[in-house]
């Protein structure tokens, strides 16, 4: 749960491996100049990358997902707090073309505040530019709505929202937990916690106790 970007790459484009090597290569090139705090070596698939998959119009279970067989990626974390992001491009049996689908939680980069967050969300959102201006087909859901929009203030409204309300639910459901040890979030970590979780509760309060009364029954129905 959290502020994330999720993304697809795609090309008919008749490339062999190599030239899918060499534009691979070119976006990890950019990933660097962009100031990523990590950035992998690039990866050739194989079978045990069985993570990167694609999931075929028809498919309603795990089990009916395609895994790789060919490709190039590598992978580069933003920045402290935020999730790596999977660069590449793949081949899969029963589909045309190269292709990779793939997400990045950037939320808990903000624990460093805004202009940290905004380095790892605009620096994912910026490769994925260099992604299309390469000439890939491109399809992005930004939950921030810097893709869509390119505004700043639009970006820090969306995070100071989804702060609010992760916080909120998180300190609501860590309340219920008589344990106190079954409910563990990055949010916790953040700086202003208790600020983001009252403003949370005073603006979404009912939804919050709805949500934590499902969350407790559900959990009851297990035991």
């Amino acid at each position: 749960m959290g502020l994330t970007i999720s993304y697809k790459l795609e090309t008919q484009r008749k490339l062999n491996l190599a030239a899918v090597g060499e534009l691979i290569g070119k976006l990890r090139a950019k990933a660097i100049e962009l100031g990523f705090e990590e950035v992998s070596e690039m990866i050739a698939v194989a079978p045990r990358h069985s993570w990167l998959y694609y999931r075929p119009p028809w498919a309603k279970k795990a089990s009916e997902l395609v895994p790789a067989h060919d490709g190039w990626f590598f992978v580069a974390t933003p920045g402290d707090g935020s999730e790596i992001m999977t660069v590449g491009l793949c081949r899969f049996a029963g589909a045309a073309g190269w292709r990779l689908e793939a997400f990045c939680k950037t939320q808990y980069a903000s624990r460093h505040g805004w202009e940290h967050f905004l380095k790892c969300h605009r620096g994912v959102i910026e490769l994925l530019w260099a992604a299309e201006a390469a000439g890939l087909r491109v399809k992005v859901d930004d939950e921030g709505g810097l893709w869509e929009t390119g505004s700043h203030k639009v970006l820090r409204r969306n995070l100071a929202e989804y702060n609010q309300c992760v916080a909120a639910l998180g300190g609501a459901l860590k309340d219920a937990d008589e344990s106190g040890k079954n409910v563990v979030s990055p949010i916790f970590n953040h700086p202003q916690f208790e600020q983001l979780e009252a403003t949370g509760l005073a603006c979404h309060g009912a939804k919050i106790s709805k949500a934590v009364r499902l969350v407790k029954r559900l959990a009851a129905s297990q035991l």
